[in-house]
């Protein structure tokens, strides 16, 4: 009589699933590190642009920023860092002719928060055209 000889399966660890388990925590990292960006790491270089500077014409108000946050009319001081006295101004300019649209002139060493409280307070008083202006990029 012959007896077959039982064939022996090959005992081992079939290491497919463990790959699959490594490559999609290695992909996990991947993605979650390109996240982790801290806000300070942005070089942000403003205000310089490659656009035509503004031509100043009667329909146009013009509020500058110095670099220690004190606005400007047209140029002129206004002796104020505070957004009501600049509202309270730029509302007695409004009042003259409605239709006009403003231009804002900030140094790029401005306080931010004095560029959004203009801006504020341009929205407050209803004006509907403002425009930001920058230094012309030199190459």
């Amino acid at each position: 009589m012959r007896f077959r000889e039982k064939r022996q399966d090959e005992l081992g660890v079939d290491l497919t699933p463990f790959i699959d388990v490594v490559f999609m925590l290695l992909l996990f990292f991947v993605m979650s590190a390109s996240f982790l960006k801290k806000p300070t790491q942005l070089g942000v270089m403003l205000p310089e642009a490659n656009t035509q500077t503004h031509n100043k014409d009667n329909n146009t108000i013009e509020i500058g920023i110095d670099a220690q946050g004190a606005y400007y009319l047209n140029s002129v001081s206004i002796n104020t860092r505070e957004p009501k006295k600049l509202k309270a101004v730029l509302a007695s300019k409004l009042k003259e002719n409605e239709s006009l649209s403003l231009v804002l002139a900030g140094d790029k060493s401005a306080p931010h928060q004095a560029v959004v409280s203009a801006l504020e307070v341009a929205q407050q008083l209803g004006v509907t055209q403002v425009r930001i202006i920058a230094q012309r990029h030199r190459d």
